[in-house]
């Protein structure tokens, strides 16, 4: 009998074990495969389909962000969203359009088009809100620098330059109208919202009830075959059932459904919405307070020329009383001139004379006192007037500001 030397035998023992290695990888490969297949092929959990609609209901949301609008429904398994087929065969979730995976093709999805507001399209004109509110927001009236009215510089500067930094923000807001952006989106969902009973309104339910929806999505569940009112073209129209209906032998589809209100409030259409009308609201309630305010500068700039005559009246009053102190004086002199040549009734008409002397100066005191009044006033109506730029001038800076906060606000739309 021939005998392997010890060299050979140690050469046939590694070969084995080499062989043993090929088998535990092929072995442990083929596990592999077999646990990748079998979770490929086994049905999806409940789990596993509501993972599905809320990748979906976020990657909806999302694209409202984007676009402005929510996406139309797909025609076709290529994903692609079908704007321009509105019939019941474009029931498909856009998955390609989304950006999401295949997987998600079997999902239906539905949006509402119409009730006289079509979701899936850009706002159109008579939706779009301004951080003007369309107010027609005439010129900021710049007040008068006359001397007679002001003699402040700065106080006339800084009006002037409030002025014009609110004739500036009228103009950015007014380059905001024609611009549509999730906002003006919003503002249509809100309509959609108080018209809910309209007639082409999408809706979720059945032929006895149903509920208004803003977009749908439905998963065929564990069968992966669409059952109930979700079956395309099935009796009486339907194509999406009530989500949360209860399922049984005949019913295992499942849905996520998406009302105006909830959709709202989901996407910052409440905070957004109403943070750039509330500033909108507070630039025209500065405007409006302004336009008020002007009437009353006028009053201001009346009481200044009023005062203005005053000032002038009492410098005529003292102007006469000195003549009429000065004619007294001469009248006392020619009464005492003559009084060697007359008797005592010259005395009478020395003391008359003297007697009107004395009221003419009186009266120079009363006219002198009557011009320093006239002049004070004059000074506190100009004081008055200054206070008033200061005060025009702030509600012209509220103005702007909140004016500016509402275009900026209406040009983040729903972004962060």
């Amino acid at each position: 009998m021939m005998r392997l030397s010890p060299m050979r035998r140690s050469q046939r023992g590694l070969s084995l074990i080499e062989l043993g290695v090929v088998l535990l990888i092929m072995g442990i490969l083929g596990i592999i495969v077999w646990r990748w297949v079998a979770a490929t092929r086994e049905p999806m959990d409940r789990a596993a389909i509501m993972g599905q609609l809320a990748q979906a209901q976020a990657a909806v949301e999302g694209f409202v962000l984007a676009k402005h609008r929510l996406p139309c429904a797909a025609s076709s398994t290529n994903g692609n969203e079908d704007c321009g087929n509105t019939s019941a065969a474009a029931v498909l979730l856009p998955w390609r359009t989304l950006g999401l995976s295949s997987r998600l093709g079997q999902l239906h999805y539905g949006v509402n088009r119409g009730g006289g507001v079509d979701l899936a399209a850009v706002p159109v004109a008579s939706l779009l809100v301004t951080p003007d509110l369309n107010r027609d927001y005439s010129a900021i009236p710049v007040l008068s620098t006359s001397s007679d009215v002001t003699t402040d510089a700065a106080a006339t500067a800084a009006v002037t330059q409030a002025a014009a930094d609110a004739s500036t923000a009228i103009a950015v807001a007014l380059a905001h109208r024609p611009i549509a952006n999730g906002l003006d989106w919003c503002r249509g969902l809100r309509q959609f919202a108080a018209n809910t009973s309209a007639a082409g309104v999408l809706t979720a339910g059945n032929l006895s009830a149903n509920m208004p929806v803003a977009f749908v999505l439905a998963h065929p569940g564990v069968n992966g075959v669409f059952e109930g009112n979700n079956v395309v073209g099935g009796a009486g129209g339907w194509r999406f059932d009530f989500p949360g209906r209860a399922q049984d032998h005949d019913y295992d589809d499942m849905e996520l459904a998406v009302g105006p209100s909830d959709l709202a409030s989901r996407i910052g259409c409440v905070s957004r919405l109403s943070a750039m009308q509330a500033e909108a609201q507070g630039a025209y309630t500065a405007y409006d307070t302004a336009r008020v305010a002007q009437e009353y500068w006028s009053l201001r700039v009346f009481d200044i020329a009023q005062n203005l005559s005053g000032v002038e009246s009492a410098n005529t009053a003292v102007i006469l009383a000195a003549m009429n102190l000065a004619l007294a004086a001469a009248n006392v002199a020619l009464s005492v001139a003559s009084a060697a040549d007359t008797e005592g009734i010259t005395i009478f008409g020395i003391a008359k004379a003297a007697a009107d002397a004395v009221a003419a100066g009186v009266e120079v005191g009363f006219a002198a006192a009557e011009l320093d009044k006239a002049k004070q006033e004059l000074i506190d109506s100009r004081a008055k007037e200054l206070a008033f730029r200061a005060y025009m001038a702030h509600l012209y800076e509220t103005f702007s500001q909140s004016l500016n906060a509402a275009a900026l606000l209406d040009q983040k739309g729903l972004n962060p």
